[in-house]
């Protein structure tokens, strides 16, 4: 059984008390006053026995403590002078650190994280005795989109665990093409975020070919118990930096594009780079010439096309072409 989370925020005070050697032997109504003072919550004497006798345990559901009451000293202590609770010491620098860390995360990660990486940080502060109290009034400084979870994330632990042990899935795909539903069977390697959309990417038995799914299209996908089919993940983790976006073109392969920019888009390019491939040559009236080395995608040319007529694609002549029938 997993020790109660209150509980063992209890365990650390009473162990940081019992160890201070300037003042030995806490007693009862000193561990009492400071349960309050740092957890702000009122403990009875009888919840502090039942926390030393949890304590005195052995592991897991306790920690081996050999905490007594010292009758001489009126008070409790360890009768292992060098014995300390389980777990990593941390110092207040440590803390606040781990704190500052963590808002940063939280503040990013908004609901791209999943809810075993939720569960960890509260183990975390747990252990260091912190909490975000909820009348925390410190301001904060980064503020970033939060966008509402998507579809299909609650999918985003089994994808993981699935491309982490090499394991295939069973799933429904909704195809918003086609209208239909298809059950398909992947083997996947990577998972992949891009304009807070998450994708998986694999090896599909029906297409025999590496493809890529939205988990928003993915419906009841469950573990096989079969062989892994693998693929050349260093080949694939290369192709899937040179593009932009998550769905290239077919039979495209890496290869140079031009577009011609007016003024104004040009300093949305200049202030953000789409690939690191990515050169802009200015003309005199402040328009550029832009190039890029890549996979041609999907994405690639409706970003094009959402900027309308301040930007024309210049080559290779089956994108013009491309482009011009997505309109």
């Amino acid at each position: 059984m997993p020790i109660n989370k209150s509980a063992y925020r209890r365990y650390k005070i009473i162990d940081q008390l019992v160890l201070n050697k300037m003042k030995r032997f806490p007693t009862m109504t000193e561990i009492i006053d400071a349960c309050w003072d740092k957890l702000g919550i009122d403990t009875s004497p009888e919840t502090i026995q039942k926390d030393m006798a949890n304590m005195r345990k052995l592991p897991p559901e306790g920690f081996d403590a050999p905490i007594y009451y010292d009758h001489k000293g009126r008070g409790y202590a360890y009768s292992d002078p060098d014995y300390e609770l389980g777990g990593v010491s941390l110092s207040d620098t440590d803390i606040e650190t781990i704190r500052e860390s963590i808002e940063f995360i939280q503040t990013i990660g908004g609901s791209r994280i999943s809810e075993k990486f939720n569960h960890a940080m509260e183990k975390i502060l747990s252990t260091s005795i912190e909490e975000f109290s909820a009348g925390n009034t410190k301001q904060a400084i980064l503020q970033t989109m939060n966008p509402p979870k998507s579809r299909g994330f609650e999918h985003f632990d089994l994808f993981y665990k699935a491309c982490r042990e090499k394991t295939p899935v069973s799933l429904v795909h909704y195809s918003y093409k086609k209208r239909n539903f298809s059950v398909l069977t992947i083997h996947p390697f990577m998972i992949k975020e891009f304009e807070n959309k998450w994708y998986v990417m694999g090896f599909s038995e029906k297409h025999n070919q590496i493809r890529t799914f939205g988990l928003d299209r993915v419906f009841d996908p469950f573990l096989l118990k079969k062989k892994y089919i693998p693929v050349d993940k260093s080949t694939c983790e290369k192709e899937a930096h040179d593009y932009y976006g998550v769905f290239p073109i077919p039979n495209q392969k890496k290869q140079g594009v031009k577009i011609h920019v007016s003024a104004l888009v040009t300093n949305y390019f200049e202030a953000y780079p789409i690939h690191e491939s990515q050169v802009i040559e200015k003309e005199a009236n402040g328009s550029s010439v832009i190039s890029f080395n890549l996979i041609p995608t999907i994405e690639l040319t409706r970003l094009f096309l959402s900027h309308g007529y301040h930007v024309k694609v210049i080559e290779p002549k089956w994108l013009i072409e491309f482009t011009e029938n997505l309109k």
